[in-house]
């Protein structure tokens, strides 16, 4: 094996919980060049992996590896949830608001020194007042900054004073703990020990409990009893003895403490009790990545083609859809630090947002060969892995607590730029800089003449960029050019490819989060209701026998799920403390990404329709069409696709209106299953491509004159709209030269990414 054979080999650590074929397994031995695992309970025979083992082996999730699950350090935190976002909302934000002070507070420790007492208390609003200086500045600096919008939302950041004490004993904690920031959980009122005496928690379930009687009797009958009883006793009792059996409130709540499956067995009988539970019988079914750079632009192609001397070379309806497009289309990235390798890149129309942001930390996670050679790149895109840092701008959606959740789980931290040092930003424009000046020298004017698009069937629709033509020419250029581009300067002569494997040789990255791991942590929060099927998702079911006792105990109950666009064949549910893995009720679904899912539903005829019962022969048959498309192959690995959103789940959930069931073949269900209900095209909608465009509704800054704001967002729609009186003068002031009035075009109601958050 040579130093330079494109092998990642990746640091796997003792206290790392592994998965490998669904067998949970330790590490028995780690050598340079492969690893050697033994079953968790030290039976069984060693497996010998190689480098090349083990990156397959990621890459096709037969191995998880969660870092650092058995850290001696975690013990006491083992109990409860595992993760950042399986947490409530409001939990999440009051770990970020600690990890925030904590970081302020080590940084100015670190630059100061020991801080004497006198100096604490004023030192805390000064640690407060930096960081508002620091948030204005960037945001001023932003606003001069080319095709990118402003980042910050229009309400002024508060950040709530903390004591140095409180900040101190965070910190400590969290050092104690190896890092997990579930040690600054709030455990406050857990466990708290009743204020009733023995004797009143006794009456109090006496009464709670003849709530489960047949003869079904009224909360509210029941605590006007129990008051009763109370004032009985009360009577013949020393004023320092009395009881005080508590309000109604506190009642009803050990009430609703009841599960609900209880309840109904008492009250209702045991027969109902199955009926209403019963599940559903059937067919079950530094050095690489030490620290990563994220950013979201405009995809500037104006001046990238300008900076490979073609742009004369086309024509100017070819010129005025690029121009349209440096307006129309986002770019966003995240590249390795120590090598300048693209672990990912997405091409979007959609406002920059939370969504765009973790689809493209997802993609760090992946290997992205088959997305290359589907470009018809010669070089692989191996480059992946767990990443040990991330540095990012102030966006807001970089900012929001569901980056910070996201980015803790993934066991990745958080860093943003500091004002006073500019030479650490602006690493993505060197980049393009270099893609447009070095990279795309090689293509010919002919090429980019083929990235536009005209309207053949419709001549009036004009010209537009080929977004499938485009991500092509972009693969292209970053995987076959400028990975394999020698670097004179950071990287000293070395290509970002050569700087990768070297850099691995001497520090492994971590291992991806990968299978369920990567679902967790990356993947679309969604709220579903348990039913008696189990969890509906697009037309399939999943289900399993802890979602089932959730229900029991809460019926009705809305969950959060979590699903990867990968690979929809299992979901993630969580309870508020723990996640479950809920797999789907059709083992055809398993592997099938959401496209090919969609396309599934589209083929077997499901849309629109009340009959979706359908034969485990027509599945096979789907299936096999599907996999013989190359267009559905291509969007599920393309980076030029739509991003998948709840919206557009919600497209497809309102087409598809009852869930699919196999059942065996009979001629009735032949003839119904082979016609088509479809009212309107499905594919598209479910995919995006029919997204209206996403406008900026960013505001530009006040002090801004016009010519910044053409310089930052090219010359806009209204700049070269004429001005009504001169319209009015070139129709010669005639009403009806005019034509009649035409309704306003909108792009549709579009939030700005200014207040769009999730947890």
């Amino acid at each position: 094996m040579t130093a330079f054979a494109n092998i990642t080999g990746f640091s796997i650590g003792p206290f790392d919980r592994i998965f490998l074929h669904d067998v949970e397994v330790k590490l028995a031995l780690d050598a340079p060049d492969g690893k050697a695992f033994e079953r968790r309970e030290g039976n069984g025979k060693f497996e010998v992996l190689s480098n090349e083992d083990i990156q397959r082996a990621l890459a096709e999730d037969h191995l998880i590896v969660d870092r650092g699950f058995y850290d001696p350090r975690k013990r006491d935190l083992d109990k409860g949830a595992a993760h950042l976002q399986d947490m409530p909302p409001e939990e999440q934000d009051s770990i970020g608001f600690k990890l925030l002070w904590v970081t302020l507070l080590r940084r100015k420790r670190d630059e100061i020194g020991r801080i004497p007492h006198h100096r604490r208390k004023p030192l805390m609003r000064q640690i407060r007042e930096e960081y508002y200086a620091d948030h204005e500045e960037m945001r001023g600096l932003a606003h001069f900054k080319k095709f990118k919008f402003s980042y910050e939302n229009s309400d002024e950041p508060h950040l709530k004073l903390a004591s140095y004490e409180a900040v101190s004993e965070w910190s400590l904690k969290l050092e104690r703990a190896g890092g997990d920031a579930r040690v600054l959980r709030d455990r406050r009122g857990t466990g708290k020990k009743s204020t009733f005496t023995p004797e009143e928690l006794h009456l109090q379930g006496h009464f709670v409990w003849r709530y489960l009687s047949s003869t079904e009797p009224t909360g509210a009958y029941l605590f006007r009893i129990m008051k009763a009883v109370e004032r009985r006793l009360n009577r013949s009792r020393a004023d320092d003895d009395q009881l005080n059996l508590g309000s109604r409130s506190t009642f009803y709540n050990r009430l609703d403490a009841i599960p609900d499956f209880s309840k109904t067995v008492a009250r209702l009988g045991e027969a109902k009790a199955m009926a209403k539970y019963n599940v559903v019988i059937g067919k079950d079914r530094g050095h690489p990545m030490d620290m990563a750079e994220g950013d979201e632009c405009r995809l500037d192609l104006v001046t990238m083609i300008k900076a490979a001397n073609v742009w004369d070379q086309l024509s100017e309806e070819e010129q005025k859809a690029f121009k349209d497009a440096s307006e129309r289309f986002w770019f966003s990235a995240v590249t390795d630090h120590s090598s300048t390798v693209f672990l990912s890149f997405r091409v979007h129309t959609q406002a920059p947002s939370i969504a765009t942001a973790r689809a493209t930390f997802e993609m760090t996670a992946r290997d992205k060969t088959q997305t290359a050679r589907n470009a018809g790149c010669k070089s692989e895109w191996k480059h992946c892995g767990g990443m040990r840092g991330i540095r990012l701008d102030a966006a807001a959606w970089y900012t929001s607590t569901a980056v910070l959740t996201t980015l803790t789980d993934a066991k990745t931290a958080k860093f943003h730029t500091p004002v006073k040092m500019p030479w650490l930003r602006g690493t993505m424009e060197r980049i393009f800089g270099t893609i447009g000046s070095l990279t795309l020298q090689n293509f010919s004017g002919r090429t980019f003449s083929d990235v536009v698009k005209r309207g053949d069937h419709d001549p009036k629709k004009g010209v537009s960029v080929d977004p499938v033509m485009l991500e092509k020419v972009l693969l292209r250029a970053i995987v076959d050019i400028f990975h394999n581009t020698p670097n004179t300067g950071k990287l000293g002569g070395m290509t970002p490819n050569q700087a990768w494997l070297v850099g691995c040789k001497l520090r492994n990255p971590p291992a991806p989060p990968t299978g369920y791991l990567r679902r967790k942590i990356y993947g679309i929060n969604l709220t579903r209701v348990i039913r008696r099927e189990g969890i509906r998702f697009i037309g399939f079911y999943f289900r399993s026998e802890e979602i089932q006792r959730m229900r029991m105990d809460d019926t009705d109950r809305e969950v959060h799920i979590r699903v990867d666009m990968q690979d929809v064949s299992e979901i993630t549910v969580f309870d508020g403390e723990l996640a479950y893995r809920v797999p789907c009720r059709l083992p055809q679904l398993k592997g099938l990404s959401y496209w090919e899912a969609t396309a599934l539903l589209q083929e077997l005829r499901l849309i629109d329709t009340e009959y979706t019962n359908r034969t485990s022969e027509q599945v096979d048959a789907a299936l096999e069409y599907i996999d013989a498309q190359a267009e559905i192959g291509r969007i599920k690995y393309s980076v030029a696709s739509p991003i998948i959103t709840e919206e557009h789940i919600k497209r497809v959930e309102r087409r598809v209106l009852r869930g699919i069931r196999v059942v065996p073949e009979s001629e009735y269900s032949h003839e119904v299953s082979t016609q088509d209900w479809a009212g309107t095209p499905f594919s598209d909608d479910a995919w995006g491509y029919t997204d209206e465009l996403a406008g900026d509704d960013l505001d530009l800054g006040k002090e801004q004159t016009a010519a910044a704001a053409a310089a930052k967002y090219g010359e806009s729609a209204q700049g070269k709209r004429k001005p009504k009186k001169a319209q009015a003068q070139a129709t010669g002031a005639n009403p009806e030269a005019l034509g009649p009035a035409k309704p306003a075009e909108t792009s549709g109601t579009v939030n700005s990414v200014r207040y769009f958050d999730e947890h």
